[in-house]
């Protein structure tokens, strides 16, 4: 069974989330769910996954160009930003959101900084985050004087 160790208190802010979708959806109908302008106009669905050797993260982001898109690793934060854009002047519903959004993930010390891979295919942009090896452990007697 998959862990999301990236974010111990995931179920607090998936709530808090869910409140913000909820009031925001009253507030700016027509942008799409999960709209934020100080992290962008809407937030991709992301998925955390903790295997033996990496953590995967897979982000929802069907519509967005790969020129589109950029990965950041700052010090201990991934950051993926993007945009997706649509032509609605004929559309007689909208319902999938449009414009620009970021969506950060801090790391675990335990992460290959330098090890991390980013493929974008059929709509999902996976990121690979390699663990560190760890290293052997070495036992040795320590004398006593």
């Amino acid at each position: 069974m998959a862990r999301d160790v990236l974010d111990p208190m995931r179920d607090l802010i998936a709530l808090q989330e869910r409140v913000n979708r909820l009031f925001e959806g009253f507030a700016h109908q027509g942008r799409g769910a999960g709209a934020d302008l100080e992290r962008g106009e809407w937030t991709p669905a992301a998925d955390v996954y903790e295997q033996d050797d990496a953590f995967l993260v897979l982000l929802d982001i069907p519509g967005v160009r790969r020129e589109a898109l950029e990965v950041d690793l700052n010090e201990d934060r991934l950051t993926v930003r993007g945009e997706r854009t649509a032509d609605r002047t004929n559309a007689r519903r909208a319902e999938r959101p449009i414009g620009r959004f970021v969506r950060s993930f801090a790391l675990p010390p335990t992460v290959d900084r330098a090890g991390i891979v980013a493929e974008y295919r059929d709509g999902v942009l996976t990121l690979r985050l390699p663990k560190q090896k760890k290293p052997e452990s070495q036992r040795m007697r320590i004398e006593i004087k």
